[in-house]
Parts: structure tokens; sequence; C-alpha cells
């Protein structure tokens, strides 16, 4: 007598394979869409890694301000606003 699945005797014992692999594979699939953001540093197109700073607003501050995108003004203004900031959350 055939079982459902064309097994007679060999893989009735082997069954609990299948829901684990699927388990293994979701979880997976998770991973690699999350970006594998438990790995340190952060990982851009250009395959180098980034890792953010403590002072990360003030680099990012003086990149603009250098780029030109933001004049003196607005510069002196965020610098005061970022070093205010570090120092009431210290």
């Amino acid at each position: 007598m055939k079982l459902m699945f064309g097994c007679e005797h060999g893989c009735a014992g082997f069954w609990w394979i299948g829901p684990i692999f699927l388990l293994l594979l979701i979880i997976g699939c998770i991973f690699i869409m999350r970006g594998c953001s438990c790995m340190p540093g952060r990982h851009s197109p250009d395959g180098k890694t980034h890792r953010f700073s403590d002072n990360s607003a003030m680099e990012i501050l003086d990149k603009r301000y250098a780029l030109g995108e933001i004049d003196r003004k607005e510069y002196e203004e965020m610098k005061n606003k970022v070093t205010e900031d570090g120092k009431k959350g210290s």
C-alpha cells in the first residue's frame, strides 16, 4: 500500500526536515532583507563601511558647509544647536 507522497517505508521518519528547512529559509530571507544590520558598520554601494561616530552631526554640518549647501549664518546657528544638544546630553 502506497502512502500519500509515494513513500512506503523509507521517508516516513524524515518528515521534520521540510519544516526546519523552511524555517531556516525564512530566517535567511529576513536576515538578507534587513541588510545584515547586526553586522558592525553600515555598507554603502561603493563597498566602504561607514561607522557613525559621536560627532557625526558636526562632521555632516562641516561637510554641508564645505560643499556650499548652507551659508555661514546657517552653519553657525546649526553648530550652536548641535553643541548645545551635546552638552545637555552629557
